[in-house]
């Protein structure tokens, strides 16, 4: 499944896949990243799931003058260490 993790405001702060998303929430707490996870699609394969994920990001590049969410690290939404 894709998700967006948005912080209070509504703002998205990363942008993920995840077939847990609670456990994936907690991980991101555990992390210190506030927020709440919005899961946004409910793709039944991973391959889709990260086809959704990579056009999630370019289009928020689009809007964001090229870059990512600050808690994604890579341009493709990759791991941020």
């Amino acid at each position: 499944r894709g998700y967006t993790l948005r912080g209070k405001s509504g703002s998205i702060q990363y942008v993920g896949v995840t077939n847990n998303p609670r456990r994936r929430a907690a991980e991101h707490r555990k992390l210190g990243r506030t927020g709440k996870l919005k899961v946004e699609s409910g793709h039944t394969s991973r391959a889709a799931a990260l086809r959704w994920e990579r056009r999630r990001l370019a289009a928020y590049r689009r809007t964001h003058s090229g870059k990512n969410p600050y808690m994604n690290k890579t341009r493709n939404g990759g791991w941020r260490y």
